[in-house]
Order: C-alpha cells, then sequence, then structure tokens
C-alpha cells in the first residue's frame, strides 16, 4: 500500500513537473490546418462531458459516460471526480483466527469491522503536436477499525503525467490486468508503484509497453513513498494487449536482481550471500456475454512468480525477510482470479469472483507453504444515478504450514465467513 504520508518535497517537485509539463504542452499545441475541429485524441468537453472518452461498450456519442463533472480548460479538457462510502463487514470464524481486510487495507481480528472512505481525483488532457498531453492525481481519506489511527489517513493515491505513449507517475503495474466490483479482497496480480512506461499502438487492436517499476521491497527497511524515483534497482516491465469487441487478451511479464547480499541480524544463522534473478509472467482474458446481457462480461487472469510473489496478489516478498532467515532457494507460487458481471437491469447488477494463491518459500531453517482461496457474491441496486447500495457474501480459507522452526508467512490458517453492506455516492 502507499506510504500514508505525504512528502511536502516531493508534492513541490510533483507541482512543479506537472507545471512544467502545461507550459510544455501548451507551447507545443498545433491547431489543424485550416482552422476546423481538432483531431479525434482532443478529447474536447461538450456539455460536461467528453465527446470522444467513453467506456467499454458504449456507442460514440459519449452520452452515457456520466462519470465525474468535466469542464473545458482553454483548449483541453479537465474532469474532477469525487465519491464517500460506508462499509461495514462482520465475519464467521470457522477455524483459526478471524481477520478482515479493511477498506484501506488495513487488518483486523475483530469479528466486525466499519469503514468510512471519502476520495477525489482530478484529471486534465488537450491534444498537442507531440501526441494527447494528459495529467492525473488522486486522494484519499479514510478511517477503519482498527486502522491504527484516531481520526483516519489522509493519502494520495496516485498520480501521472503522460504526453503521448510515454508517462511518468505512481501508477498500475503493467502486470495489473483483471478488475472485479467487489467489496472484500481477491487474490490478484495488480499493485502500484512508482512507473516509467512506453505504450505503442501496433494497429487498431494491438498495443505493446514497456516500462521500469521501483518500488518492490528489496530490504526490510524499503521506502514505498510514492513520490520516491529510486530506479537503482529497478524492475523491468513488458506488456501485449490485444482488444477487439469480441475479446480482450493480455500478456505480461517482470525481470528484476534480487539482491540477498545483506549479512543476517543473527550471528548464528549462516550466511548465504546471493543475487537472484525474479521474474513473473501473466496471462489474462475478458470476454463479453452479449448472447446473456449486453453488459455481462467474464473475465480470468493467471500468473507465475519466481522471487516476485507481490505479483501474485500477497505483500510478501522475500527480500523483507533475508536478515533474518536466509533463503536457500527462489521462493516460487502461482495466483489466478476469475470473475463474472450480470446485469439484470439498469437498476441491479451482480458479480461473482473465485481467486486462488499459493506460494513456497525454501528457507535455511523452514520451508513454509501457503494457500489461499477466496470466493465472494454480490448484488448491486442503484435506484438512482450516483447511488448504489451493495451486498456480499464471502468466503475465505487461508492455510499456512511453517514446515520448520521459523515462519515466513505471517498470520494463521482457518476459514471464515465475511458479510459486507455498503453504500456509496459519487460525482
Amino acid at each position: 500500500m502507499a506510504s500514508r504520508g505525504v512528502d511536502r518535497a516531493g508534492a513541490r517537485l510533483l507541482w512543479l513537473l506537472m507545471t512544467m509539463a502545461v507550459a510544455f504542452a501548451g507551447s507545443s499545441y498545433a491547431a489543424p490546418k485550416g482552422g476546423g475541429a481538432k483531431s479525434a485524441g482532443a478529447a474536447p468537453c461538450q456539455n460536461g462531458k467528453t465527446a470522444d472518452i467513453k467506456k467499454d461498450g458504449e456507442d460514440d456519442s459519449g452520452d452515457d459516460d456520466d462519470e465525474g463533472v468535466r469542464f473545458a480548460v482553454g483548449d483541453g479538457c479537465g474532469k474532477l471526480t469525487a465519491g464517500v462510502s460506508y462499509t461495514y463487514q462482520a465475519t464467521k470464524q470457522i477455524a483459526g483466527v478471524p481477520r478482515i481486510v479493511n477498506r484501506n487495507g488495513t487488518v483486523t481480528q475483530n469479528t466486525m469491522s466499519q469503514s468510512v472512505t471519502a476520495s477525489s481525483g482530478l484529471e486534465y488532457s488537450r491534444q498537442t503536436s507531440l501526441g494527447e498531453f494528459k495529467t492525473t492525481i488522486g486522494g484519499e481519506w479514510s478511517k477503519s477499525t482498527d486502522d491504527g489511527t484516531t481520526n483516519g489517513s489522509a493519502y494520495f493515491t496516485g498520480w501521472s503525467v503522460g504526453l503521448g505513449g510515454l508517462t511518468v507517475g505512481y501508477t498500475g503495474s503493467l502486470m495489473s490486468f483483471w478488475e472485479g466490483n467487489f467489496l472484500t479482497s481477491a487474490s490478484s496480480p495488480g499493485r502500484s508503484a512508482t512507473t516509467v512506461v512506453y505504450e505503442h499502438a501496433l494497429d487498431d487492436a494491438n498495443k505493446i509497453a514497456v516500462g521500469l517499476e521501483s518500488n518492490l521491497p528489496t530490504s526490510p527497511n524499503a521506502d514505498t513513498n510514492i513520490w520516491a524515483f529510486d530506479f537503482s534497482n529497478p524492475i523491468y516491465s513488458l506488456r501485449w494487449r490485444r482488444e477487439t469487441d469480441a475479446l480482450t487478451t493480455h500478456v505480461s511479464g517482470v525481470v528484476r536482481r534480487v539482491d540477498f547480499s545483506r549479512s543476517p541480524l543473527l550471528p548464528q544463522i549462516s550466511s548465504t550471500d546471493t543475487d537472484r534473478i525474479g521474474w513473473a509472467g501473466s496471462f489474462g482474458l475478458k470476454v463479453p456475454i452479449k448472447f446473456i446481457t449486453d453488459g455481462d462480461e467474464a473475465s480470468f487472469q493467471a500468473t507465475y512468480a519466481v522471487d516476485a510473489s507481490s505479483y501474485l496478489g500477497t505483500t510478501n516478498d522475500l527480500v523483507t525477510y533475508q536478515n533474518v532467515v536466509r533463503s536457500t532457494g527462489p521462493t516460487k507460487g502461482w495466483s489466478a482470479v476469475a470473475s463474472y458481471h450480470h446485469e439484470w437491469s439498469d437498476e441491479f447488477e451482480s458479480n461473482v469472483f473465485a481467486s486462488f494463491v499459493a506460494v513456497k518459500a525454501d528457507l535455511l531453517l523452514a520451508k513454509p507453504e501457503s494457500a489461499t482461496f477466496r470466493s465472494a457474491v454480490n448484488l448491486y441496486w442503484k435506484p438512482i444515478d450516483h447511488l448504489k447500495f451493495g451486498v456480499e457474501f464471502g468466503y475465505v480459507d487461508m492455510t499456512i504450514a511453517p514446515n520448520g522452526n521459523a515462519g515466513y508467512f505471517t498470520g494463521n490458517s482457518g476459514r471464515a465467513y465475511i458479510g459486507t453492506l455498503s453504500v456509496s455516492a459519487e460525482l
């Protein structure tokens, strides 16, 4: 999860970068020849909406895209989004210790949890002679049961500056693909990181992207500040995506050097200093099921990782434990997640998902294994625009086997049912 504090120096640097980028975009803008309308990527604002930005399955008019408030800013378009939500979760323990993942990512061992979240985002885009210029920034405030705060936490959730096919910022990894509208957490490869990405369209359907990612732990005290640009030990990423009306296909991979060069904190444990190559590969599919209902869709993603377990849908990464318990071999694991979205009517929609993640570590004093299965089904009711009520029923089954004197995984084995109620409103 992103750092909760806001680094003021980093914030000032971000503001300077965005100001310079806006100035550059303004100076590089070139009006179409003949003084006609801008080309299709210009995203002009019309009647508070962006005419040529549309969601999947919508027509080209943009009339159905009512997310946020759009407004003209010079030759570009701005968009403001905001929302507030309340979530109540309760768990029924079957075996082991009950654990609830709060909406802000913290974990509580209570049998119930309440979360209040308010979020906002700002986006600006315009067309330039070098391609589309776009900046985004988002923030959030949240308060959850047992989150360690008295008045909640306010923090930035991400930002980006892009021109043409190049984007810099704290955004989602190129490994990210599966997305689900669920109130409980699924094990999926999505994670955020400081990234530098270039994407190129091969044709109307195919795009390829290459990038550098940081902020994956390489020491017990790794800094995850979203303003930091530490690429001294980068993660190299690659993605190919093909999107048509009938099918979206995703293939991605990352590779990195895993540094285990530090000496152990416990002197009685022998040193096994080494560098290894960590990597992960992922495959995903998204299939519209229009023969049932126009809005129905199935989505799937599977990932395999070696010394890169954070891409499996778990925050564990062996390098953060190397100063305590040495490894004698790589950490390996795989994960899979599948979901289905169904629209009953304009007011009701449902989702169902199942996910599984398994990780094995080869440590000097233990060979721990972890396997977690999660599933959930929900129903959302939207009585009016921008207001939504949700109810969800989920199940989690976690098995942890230390297989030795010391464990790499935190937590306890257990099974539980989780019920969730929510209400949310947004622009």
